[in-house]
């Protein structure tokens, strides 16, 4: 009876502990970061506001926010002009891993540009490797430098995705606007070369396709054609659509499977724009609207964010986004190279944004449009979730 009280306990105030995390850090004996794991797991289940002991455990950072290609639904392809355009370098980025390295799990090298454009990149990797962190570096892979792949190896990254949403050049560059599907597929080649001639398992590779309506009809072929290409996972991923006029029926799939929104309730516009977000209550708070546009998740419980409790995106010129989602610089939460970590980790952003996103997981709160809080406007609250990859969980460690 005692144990069954302690388990609905643990459930209650750790929801979304993962016992295999948990496992892994106890096989590699990183006691440091377990420790800090189950502190920042026991507080986000809590609610709190504020975080005087744990630091993030996750890690976004984007080695620079300039890309090659002109992708149109991400804000660098399409030039909107969101964010100042910055390269991280390697000094600063030892400056981060002074600060967070000893509990951090996991990083990835991506955000909102083309990471391998940073000569420092794999620098960085090997930089974080030395505290035990497991890595990830995302790429379009239309750059390959001479030298570059061994390099890569050299890093000691674990895993590298590719983001390649066709199987030929016409479909191909439908959404990865001024890419050469020749050259990634012989970047690939290279990199597949290089490590099997290195007798290396590292880093894993994974080729990650997004779904859209114009190559649906390549889906079912991916796997067979990346893995005969040496890749070792597959990824077949609906996409994530902006909501303005024309989307639906120019991006979004047919089939059910390779999309993430229910077509009935898909909007011509976002939240913020729409007719009963602009007047204020009686009053005078800003207005909550129920969003539902995703076509998984309707009628079921609201899961909480973990970001503002275990992760945290680092732009490259140092400035802190509430989560690797939000594009737009005036909503960032702070500069991690110009203040102390406790302050900005524990400042009044952080805390509203840890005490909407608990309303919001409870069913007091919806999404409050007008807001100029990004989590407050945010209608995805739950929707995103860290994924620690398979590959590390079923490791050693050590």
């Amino acid at each position: 009876m005692i144990g069954r009280a302690l388990l609905l306990l643990r459930e209650s105030l750790m929801p979304d502990l993962e016992e295999r995390v948990v496992a892994r850090l106890r096989r590699g004996r990183q006691w440091r970061k377990l420790f800090n794991y189950l502190l920042v797991e026991l507080q986000t289940g809590l609610g709190t506001p504020r975080l005087f002991v744990g630091k993030p455990y996750w890690l976004t950072i984007d080695p620079t926010n300039s890309c090659q290609l002109k992708c149109p639904f991400c804000p660098t392809g399409a030039g909107r002009g969101v964010r100042d355009k910055a390269t991280m370098s390697l000094e600063r980025f030892r400056q981060v891993m002074d600060i967070l390295g000893p509990t951090l799990i996991h990083i990835d090298f991506m955000n909102w540009g083309e990471p391998l454009l940073n000569k420092d990149l794999w620098a960085m990797v090997a930089l974080a490797k030395r505290d035990g962190i497991d890595t990830m570096v995302s790429t379009n892979l239309n750059l390959l430098r001479a030298g570059e792949a061994d390099a890569l190896l050299d890093s000691g990254l674990d895993r590298l995705v590719l983001s390649i949403d066709g199987l030929e050049q016409a479909t191909y560059e439908r959404y990865r606007v001024g890419g050469d599907f020749a050259v990634v597929v012989a970047n690939l080649k290279t990199l597949v070369r290089r490590r099997r001639e290195r007798g290396l398992v590292k880093p894993r590779i994974a080729w990650q396709f997004l779904a859209f309506k114009h190559n649906e009809h390549e889906a079912d072929r991916v796997r067979a054609f990346s893995l005969g290409l040496g890749v070792d996972e597959v990824g077949v991923t609906p996409a994530y659509l902006p909501f303005r006029p024309g989307v639906k029926d120019e991006w979004l799939p047919t089939r059910s499977d390779l999309r993430l929104y229910d077509p009935e309730s898909f909007p011509e516009s976002p939240p913020w724009q729409w007719e009963e977000s602009g007047p204020r209550e009686e009053n005078g708070a800003a207005p909550q609207v129920k969003v539902e546009v995703y076509a998984a998740g309707k009628g079921s419980p609201r899961r909480r964010c973990n970001w503002p409790w275990a992760g945290i995106a680092i732009n490259p010129d140092g400035s802190v986004s509430p989560c690797c989602s939000v594009e737009e610089q005036e909503y960032d939460f702070g500069r991690f190279f110009t203040e102390s970590f406790s302050r900005l980790w524990n400042n009044e952003k952080y805390a509203q944004a840890r005490r909407h996103v608990s309303s919001y997981a409870a069913g007091r709160t919806e999404a409050i449009p007008a807001s100029r809080h990004a989590c407050e406007r945010c209608f995805s609250i739950g929707q995103s979730r860290f994924q620690f990859p398979h590959s590390w969980l079923s490791e050693a460690g050590g």
